[in-house]
Order: C-alpha cells, then structure tokens, then sequence
C-alpha cells in the first residue's frame, strides 16, 4: 500500500493534493484542524498548533501506517496570522504560527523515521522564505526555517530509501489569499499588492498547482534536496 499524509487537506491546496493522489490508488489520510465533508479519503482531525497534536494523529492512524509499503508526506498546513509588525504581534496566534508552520513538519519527520518504512517528504515553501516582507516576520521566519530544515534533512537522508524536497506553489486563489487581502495597509505595507493579485485575475487555482506537484514529483520520482517552483514548471 502506497500511504499518503497530507496536513491541510481539508481544503485549499492540501485538498487538490489530496483529490490528485486518490485517483492514482494512493491510500490518502488528511491531517486537518477540520474536516471536509464531502471527501472521500480518510480524515483525521489534528491541532498541528499543539505539540501533542502530531503524536495524537499518529497514534489514531498507526493501524494504517503499520500496512504501508512506502509513505508520502506533504506537508501543506500552514497559517499567516498573526500579520503585524513585530511588536505589535499578538503572542498566543505567535505561538500557534510557529508551532503550526514550522514545529509540526520538524515533529512529523521526526516521528515517521522512526519507523521502517522508505518515506517521501515534500514540505511546501513560499517565495517569501527567500525575503523580508514587512508585517510577515512570523511567515517569513517560520518558511525560512521550513527551507533550512528540509535541505538539512535530505542531506541526512543522501544514500537511503527516504528522500525529501521542496515545492514553492506561488500565489493560489485560497482563504488565505483572503485573509492577506483582509489585512490593513498598517499592519501589511504591501496589501494592496496581494489585492490585485485578485482583481487582475492573478490567482492560480489549487486544482492547478495540486495537479502540477502530482505529475512533477510524485508521478516522477523527486530529486532528493531539490526545490521545485510552480513558476519553473508552468510557462
């Protein structure tokens, strides 16, 4: 059995993902704050803000993990808030941020190496893990972190059976894109710009970019450490 974990797979990009690799005989579990309704894959609700929320989830689904040939992470969930200035930012939805953003991935892996199963992971990144951007210090921070982490972890992994990569998907018409537009130009300078992204129909659906991650590294073997972009793969 070919198993599949995706985190935020109960919409958005997570959910595409998730859609693709069903149709391809992948064993599909989605690992969400909630769920879809009207999904067929199997769906475990998980606090990925909470340090025990990861080791609940595997715990719920290692009846499934222990049938598994080979495992598939891709690891999608993701917050922006708390959108401010630092020092304006809010500690609690911090805490969750990093917790979520970054704390997860890192206890995700950690956890599923622990096991004798050759795993993939894919974490997915952000143009903005590559530059400042003011009032996204927490965003900036935790995707920075993502990339390191996970150019650290491939090097670990050169010479066996797991492998793990990157996947920049560009800007998505999701509700996070919404949240962004919601933001005020004092707490996001660059709001207006992400606002346009809408009105001039700039928006790539998640359909699209979940279909271009399947055929480019899934339905071919991904290169261990590489990044992939939606914007290199997309012309």
């Amino acid at each position: 059995m070919q198993l599949a974990l995706i985190t935020g797979a109960s919409r958005g990009l997570g959910r595409a993902i998730a859609e693709e690799l069903q149709t391809r005989g992948f064993e599909v579990v989605g690992l969400s704050r909630s769920r879809a309704e009207d999904v067929s894959y199997r769906q475990v609700e998980v606090d990925l803000s909470s340090s025990s929320g990861i080791e609940q989830a595997l715990d719920t689904i290692s009846p499934v993990l222990k049938l598994a040939k080979s495992i598939l992470v891709v690891q999608n969930a993701a917050l922006i808030e708390p959108v401010h200035r630092v020092g304006e930012l809010d500690a609690t939805k911090l805490t969750a941020h990093v917790h979520t953003n970054l704390l997860a991935p890192m206890l995700l892996a950690n956890a599923l190496l622990s096991f004798d199963i050759p795993t993939s992971f894919i974490h997915v990144t952000s143009g903005a893990a590559k530059r400042p951007i003011s009032g996204w210090s927490a965003y900036c921070g935790t995707k920075a972190g993502l990339d390191r982490f996970t150019e650290t972890l491939a090097l670990e992994l050169e010479g066996t059976p797991h492998r793990a990569a990157l996947f920049n998907p560009g800007v998505m018409d999701t509700s996070m894109q919404a949240e962004i537009r919601s933001s005020t130009k004092e707490a996001f300078a660059d709001v207006e710009q992400f606002r346009s992204y809408e009105t001039e129909g700039k928006l790539r659906s998640p359909e699209t970019v979940g279909r271009v991650l399947v055929e480019a590294m899934i339905d071919q073997p991904f290169e261990n450490g590489k990044t992939y972009s939606i914007h290199d793969l997309i012309k």
